[in-house]
């Protein structure tokens, strides 16, 4: 079954990955109204998933490589870094 009878898409769907790399995690108001300085990240192997996270944490995950390895999981050779 690809959808259910509540309307929930699943895997097999055909808007199923648009939806999944464009919804915001559920819980990210709560996040920026603690942490007003925040940003939304992908880790590795995190399958698209977006996940709040603070400033800090944000320039950690550029710096350690994260960023660099979720591009090479995307095959963006020609990502333009600002």
């Amino acid at each position: 079954m690809i959808e259910t009878q509540s309307g929930i898409i699943l895997p097999g769907h055909p808007f199923f990955e648009d939806y999944l790399y464009a919804a915001f995690p559920p819980d990210w108001r709560n996040f920026a109204y603690h942490n007003p300085d925040f940003a939304f990240i992908v880790r590795p192997g995190g399958h698209g998933l977006l996940e709040a996270v603070t400033h800090a944490e944000a320039e950690n995950y550029i710096e350690d490589g994260e960023f660099d390895a979720r591009c090479e999981e995307m095959e963006y050779d020609d990502l333009i870094y600002a």
